[in-house]
């Protein structure tokens, strides 16, 4: 099962909603990222155990814009708005999904 937590820049006060590394869940596998296209945290689609559910169109593509300009979030968790640090509470996820 995977979760996501509210990741906040300590300077800027942008938040996303994302899993903050390689996740998973029954039929995908995710990575969170950052889209250089649209400057958000997201997570990505990178794999999945039922190819009939996802598309290869789907796959490796930001969610929000659907371009493919995407980079890593690292471990630092650098904000795409402003490079302040995010960071998030992981006793507390906002969701779980499967």
């Amino acid at each position: 099962m995977g979760s996501a937590y509210n990741f906040v820049c300590s300077d800027c006060d942008y938040t996303a909603e994302v899993s903050g590394g390689a996740d998973g869940g029954f039929m995908i596998r995710t990575e969170t990222m950052v889209c250089r296209a649209c400057r958000e945290v997201v997570d990505v689609v990178v794999g999945t155990n039922a190819p009939e559910m996802v598309s290869a169109d789907g796959m490796n593509r930001c969610p929000g814009c659907e371009g493919d300009d995407l980079a890593p979030w690292t471990e630092s968790r650098p904000c795409p708005r402003c490079r302040g640090t995010m960071s998030a509470d992981p006793a507390a996820p906002t969701i779980h999904w499967d």
